[in-house]
């Protein structure tokens, strides 16, 4: 618990960031994969190779844009760095092991923070005075604008876009009254972060969570959700399971698997 809290004040991220629970899951997540490594290696690897490929459908390699980089445990950064002239990584919080890497890499590559929602900070302002109605306005209009960089030949967006419109409404005022409010911004976000993806001219590479699934000790599957936004999607070009949670990480009962997809499209024709 200590060493959860200290990390949590290593974090580069901005006040918006800790206010919506943005800095807490970066937290949890690292001290999730730490007690579950094993777990989550085949998953990691997976999104590693999907990268990879959209790699090599670039027809040039001066930049690579990396969503949702969180600590680059599913991001191959080395055979990136040595392919591309630059390597940009976004979050909305970065930790210290990326922000020394990146100052290592003496120019190659920049760790950046940045909200691929384009509305995290006027949703902030707003916390305690917006209603779910209006909080679901604006993820409807959320536009990030321009890439940082400038328009990338590789665009990744690394296992985030499930949780872009549920982790900051987590302790949205008026979460509890309303059960699906998280499921609705989720989907919203969801369906804007595609559009927004689909946009950009060089090679897109998303990866995203398409259902929950809890598995009994013995593989019986006890439960399914489809992850909100999710449904319009052609079917992936990869597919495979992510054990997010085994027993009893999450529970005593079951397994959380999460099922992942990797869409790889592009370049956009001139």
């Amino acid at each position: 618990m200590l060493a959860e809290l200290l990390r949590y004040f290593t974090l580069r991220c901005p006040p918006w960031a800790r206010l919506l629970g943005m800095a807490q899951e970066h937290v949890a997540i690292t001290y999730r994969h730490r007690r579950t490594a094993q777990a989550w290696t085949p998953h990691l690897d997976a999104s590693k190779a999907a990268i990879l490929e959209g790699a090599e459908r670039c027809r040039e390699r001066r930049r690579v844009l990396v969503l949702g980089a969180g600590d680059c445990r599913d991001v191959p950064l080395a055979e990136l760095a040595a392919r591309f002239d630059e390597v940009i990584l976004t979050d909305v919080v970065l930790g210290p092991e990326l922000r020394r890497l990146a100052k290592r890499s003496v120019g190659k590559i920049r760790a950046e923070v940045w909200d691929a929602t384009g509305v995290l900070a006027e949703l902030a302002r707003g916390w305690r005075t917006l209603t779910p109605a209006q909080a679901e306005a604006l993820f409807a209009k959320g536009d990030p604008g321009l890439p940082p960089g400038g328009e990338p030949d590789l665009i990744v967006s690394a296992n985030c876009i499930s949780q872009l419109g549920v982790v900051p409404m987590d302790r949205f005022p008026g979460a509890d009254e309303d059960g699906k409010l998280q499921d609705r911004c989720g989907a919203i976000a969801a369906r804007r972060h595609i559009q927004w993806l689909g946009a950009r001219p060089g090679v897109r590479v998303l990866l995203g969570d398409r259902a929950r699934l809890d598995l009994a000790a013995d593989g019986r599957e006890l439960k399914r959700e489809r992850m909100p936004g999710m449904d319009g999607l052609r079917k992936p070009d990869r597919a495979w399971q992510w054990q997010l949670a085994p027993i009893p990480e999450w529970s005593a009962e079951f397994h959380r698997v999460h099922e992942v997809g990797a869409w790889i499209d592009g370049p956009r024709r001139r």
